[in-house]
């Protein structure tokens, strides 16, 4: 099949500036001092990597169509703002008023189809998400549907992130059966699937309950329309994790808007693009340079976590290997 060429694709990528002096201070004056879980200081700092992601879009996606920066009226001083595809956009350009200013990447996550131009289609990136390799159109959006690789299983309870999953579902549990959906999409869920995979569907498939849909955590190819949809469905639940000022174990977040499309069937069946690494240990940060060094994948995710135990020494490996990489400038800096 091909891609829907009618349709152009947009980018979408997030970042802040946690050394941003204004930043801090407004931060410390609407949510204190104290870090709560989920909001660690490792939720915010900055890896000095922000140019490779805009090297890897211009090297490997040079068919963008436009790349929407998405920040607390914050930008790099590198950024050349002039680009001809590059949309700055700060928080007060879309998000509603009553949610100003926020902290709490899920209500950012939430609002971003409001974004004023932005496509139907379109991929949402978190800066620690990069394009590694040559892609086209069709590896994120096929016949206009959005590609993705759905996966069943129960929800482990492990960490902080486990409540967000467990809230999605249970927004998702009040609008759509597991069974009917992979009933009525049967050729998506069923194809190409390792014996693993159809053990899993047919356990765990043939239950009404949406007991868990595995989240690739790398990029995410949306319909802005699918926002639009959840947001009139489920207009309390949304508005409620958007008044949170930090992420709260009472939130939702994109991936409930991810997972929508993929219960109503509104998806192309395609293998992920890369990998999510955490960077945790130099082990893993070790297999991240590794993966970047063979280009194993078209897109890597570096999940930074409070649990890091060498920072600057694990920020200097990868920057090292994105040199080697990326070593010229793109038309996005200065």
């Amino acid at each position: 099949m091909k891609a829907d060429n009618k349709s152009k694709i947009d980018f979408v990528v997030l970042w802040v500036d946690d050394s941003d002096p204004v930043w801090r201070e407004k931060k410390i004056k609407y949510v204190g001092e104290k870090n709560v879980k989920g909001n660690e200081d490792a939720r915010y700092r900055d890896w000095d990597t922000l140019k490779y992601w805009f090297r890897g879009v211009e090297k490997f996606a040079p068919w963008v169509n436009n790349v929407y920066f998405v920040t607390d009226n914050q930008k790099p001083d590198w950024l050349n703002i002039n680009h001809p595809k590059l949309k700055w956009v700060k928080h007060t350009d879309f998000i509603p008023e009553q949610y100003l200013p926020t902290f709490n990447s899920n209500a950012i996550e939430l609002n971003v189809h409001r974004i004023d131009g932005l496509s139907e289609h379109f991929v949402y990136f978190n800066d620690d998400c990069f394009l590694i390799d040559k892609t086209e159109p069709e590896d994120f959006f096929i016949d206009g549907l959005p590609c993705e690789w759905p996966s069943i299983g129960p929800l482990i309870p492990i960490g902080f992130f486990a409540y967000t999953q467990m809230n999605n579902y249970q927004v998702e549990n009040r609008h759509f059966s597991m069974r009917d959906s992979i009933k009525n999409n049967y050729t998506k869920w069923f194809r190409n699937r390792s014996l693993k995979d159809l053990a899993k569907l047919l356990i765990y498939g043939s239950k009404n309950e949406i007991i868990g849909v595995d989240s690739w955590h790398i990029q995410i190819s949306f319909l802005k329309s699918t926002f639009n949809t959840v947001w009139a469905k489920e207009y309390e639940t949304l508005d409620s994790t958007c008044k949170n000022k930090q992420r709260t174990k009472e939130d939702i977040n994109c991936w409930c808007i991810k997972d929508w499309q993929i219960l109503s069937g509104n998806f192309h069946p395609q293998k992920p693009l890369g990998q999510l690494f955490h960077t945790v240990s130099l082990n893993n940060s070790n297999e991240a340079v590794e993966y970047l060094k063979k280009q194993k994948g078209k897109v890597v995710c570096l999940n930074d976590t409070e649990n890091e135990n060498n920072f600057e020494e694990h920020k200097r490996m990868i920057i090292e290997q994105f040199e080697k990489l990326f070593p010229e400038k793109s038309g996005f800096e200065l």
